[in-house]
């Protein structure tokens, strides 16, 4: 009986947390597309053109900051693939600023500097592999049933 409220409370535990995570990381920046709690925004890298500083799926985590330099890694909306891209300044010339990917063999169209939307603070590798898996909506659907299923069982008293 004990174990079955220890089972229910760790479950409901690791809900809240898979929910959060859902909510926080992957809903909220597609509503909100420059949304900075506390300054930071997280994302998932999604291709190979910063590695091996950063691999796919690795966690990273970006600030919002006027401050950059050449050699920072920066997050900036790109128009013409219509998403944000993780590349590194190796050029900054007034206002027009040049990145170039890790791993990429030509440095990318020059960009303005308004177009940058924060600095890369850090990773957490393998926690995007795991985001990634937990929000598939298979495996988030599997999720949900389990918690709701061992909410209502009833414990003997």
């Amino acid at each position: 009986m004990k174990l079955m409220k220890i089972i229910k409370k760790i479950t409901f535990i690791l809900f809240l947390i898979v929910s959060f995570t859902y909510i926080f990381i992957i809903i909220s920046p597609k509503i909100f597309k420059n949304f900075y709690p506390f300054g930071i925004k997280t994302a998932i890298v999604l291709t190979g053109s910063m590695e091996p500083t950063l691999n796919i799926k690795d966690f990273v985590i970006i600030k919002k900051s006027d401050n950059i330099k050449v050699g920072d890694i920066v997050s900036y909306k790109d128009d013409t693939v219509k998403m944000e891209v993780l590349h590194r300044i190796i050029n900054i010339d007034g206002d027009e600023i040049t990145t170039k990917g890790d791993a990429n063999n030509t440095e990318d169209k020059p960009i303005d500097k308004s177009q940058i939307t924060g600095v890369y603070i850090g990773k957490i590798k393998y926690l995007g592999e795991i985001i990634s898996f937990i929000t598939r909506p298979l495996v988030f659907s599997i999720i949900i049933t389990l918690v709701v299923i061992v909410m209502f069982i009833p414990i003997k008293k």
